[in-house]
């Protein structure tokens, strides 16, 4: 057996599956192949070197990931631009308060805590492309009437500019979850991190131009109009989904809702290579969250910037990371999968040059790059760890997996950021706050960085294209 006929039954359950490249699978089980029990990892080709491919062949000739694409860029889009306008709104038309702001923001996060393993587990037996429309139509319906509410004058406290929010996020949850399961049905499985790679150049770009589009819009028309522009991306991309016909997942009965979201659980738990992966993931994700929570503090308090500067500060993130995308392939054909992963440790390393910075005459340049140089690695990790989840789970437990994966992500961020907030504040009477933010931005970077020595000992070959 080839080796890209090999990687295209990584992690299937039944070596009888047809390849995605559009070959036929043979009519026998070789005599080495052995099929593997539900919840153990597949048999199949898993190295610690780089992969030494040949060029790709051309991608196939379809206008499904085309589409796929712009439906994401368009649901990124709106993503970067409600997340503006929604508080925005709140401070500008409703005269919010630091808390009340707070809680608009904080209420789309707390959709993957609370619902995404359920959905994980609807998305099981669901129709996905059917889901992902429906889940864009609400996000679309949720900031449209929010929109004429406002402008009809009938919002007078944050009370539904939290439900909408709040709304769009449950349905963020099956948006992207549904894209995640639909994406290794749409190209060869050895295309996972180049499809992977050009919706994180989506991604990184909204966050680049998203936020920016939106204060023109606001300075420009006022928040009604920037709050009813940020729902049309929605609609966009619901109707792009439309247009893309991939087969479905094969979908599996394993008992009641419940029954699903712990079978999931205890897959991705047990499982050799998404076991490590979902840990280390989650680590890393606590470590981010603390890095964060004193970030700005750390720029606007100790270094005296101001908000410009500070907003220059996470822009340049944005643009490293656009920067970073680029990278993905290059630095995973001459690294490997699991190289390339080991090599995004150098992304918390960063932080923990940040107590340097009080040592130096001109701190913020210093600041900016040690921003810049940590965004680089954000992407290279990103589309690395979806892929290598897209290749190694079944496509009957793609939901669950990143479900499971999503959510305890999504829990870590806020947890890593409440804990480094209360680190700070009872550092900041023992060492001043200075060095107290400094510390706790470089014990998070540390933090961050160890999580790649949770990373399996082995990885599936042949996701370097």
């Amino acid at each position: 057996m080839g080796p890209d006929r090999a990687a295209d039954h990584l992690g299937q359950a039944s070596d009888h599956a047809p390849s995605r490249t559009g070959g036929q699978a043979p009519s026998q089980t070789p005599s080495h192949a052995k099929r593997q029990a539900p919840g153990r990892a597949a048999d199949l080709p898993l190295s610690r070197e780089p992969a030494h491919v040949p060029p790709p062949p051309p991608p196939p000739r379809s206008r499904d990931f085309p589409l796929f694409w712009a439906a994401q860029t368009a649901s990124f889009v709106g993503d970067r631009l409600t997340g503006f306008t929604a508080p925005t709104a709140a401070i500008l038309l409703l005269d919010a308060s630091t808390a009340e702001v707070g809680l608009v923001s904080a209420a789309g996060w707390l959709a993957y805590p609370a619902v995404g393993l359920l959905a994980g587990a609807l998305l099981v037996r669901a129709r996905v492309r059917r889901v992902a429309v429906c889940a864009e139509l609400v996000r679309f319906g949720a900031f449209a009437l929010l929109a004429a509410a406002v402008a009809a004058g009938l919002v007078t406290s944050v009370a539904p500019l939290v439900v909408a929010v709040a709304v769009a996020g449950v349905a963020t949850v099956f948006s992207d979850l549904s894209g995640q399961v639909q994406l290794p049905a749409l190209v060869p499985a050895g295309r996972l991190v180049g499809a992977n790679s050009r919706l994180q150049v989506s991604d990184s770009a909204s966050k680049l131009a998203g936020p920016a589009l939106g204060g023109a819009v606001v300075g420009a028309f006022g928040a009604v109009a920037a709050s009813a522009l940020g729902a049309l991306p929605f609609l966009a991309s619901a109707l792009c989904r439309l247009g893309v016909r991939a087969p479905a997942p094969p979908t599996a009965d394993r008992g009641s809702l419940w029954a699903r979201v712990r079978d999931g659980l205890r897959y991705a738990r047990h499982h050799p290579v998404l076991g490590p992966l979902v840990l280390s993931s989650a680590v890393r994700a606590f470590g981010t969250g603390a890095v964060d929570a004193v970030l700005l503090l750390f720029a606007y308090r100790v270094l005296g910037l101001s908000s410009a500067t500070a907003g220059l500060l996470l822009a340049a993130g944005a643009a490293g990371a656009l920067v970073g995308v680029l990278c993905v392939g290059p630095l995973t054909r001459a690294l490997g999968t699991r190289g390339a992963l080991l090599a995004t440790g150098l992304e918390g390393l960063a932080w923990c040059a940040v107590p340097l910075c009080l040592a130096l005459s001109a701190p913020v340049p210093a600041l900016f790059a040690i921003r810049v140089f940590s965004a680089l690695w954000i992407p290279v990790w990103g589309v690395l760890g979806t892929s290598a989840r897209q290749r190694v789970a079944p496509p009957d437990r793609q939901a669950t997996v990143h479900a499971t994966a999503r959510v305890l992500t999504s829990s870590a961020i806020p947890l890593g950021s409440l804990t480094g907030g209360a680190v700070a504040g009872l550092a900041t009477g023992v060492l001043g706050q200075p060095l107290a933010l400094a510390a706790v931005i470089a014990a998070g970077g540390l933090c961050s960085a160890c999580a790649v020595l949770l990373l399996p000992g082995r990885l599936p070959d042949h996701v370097t294209r």
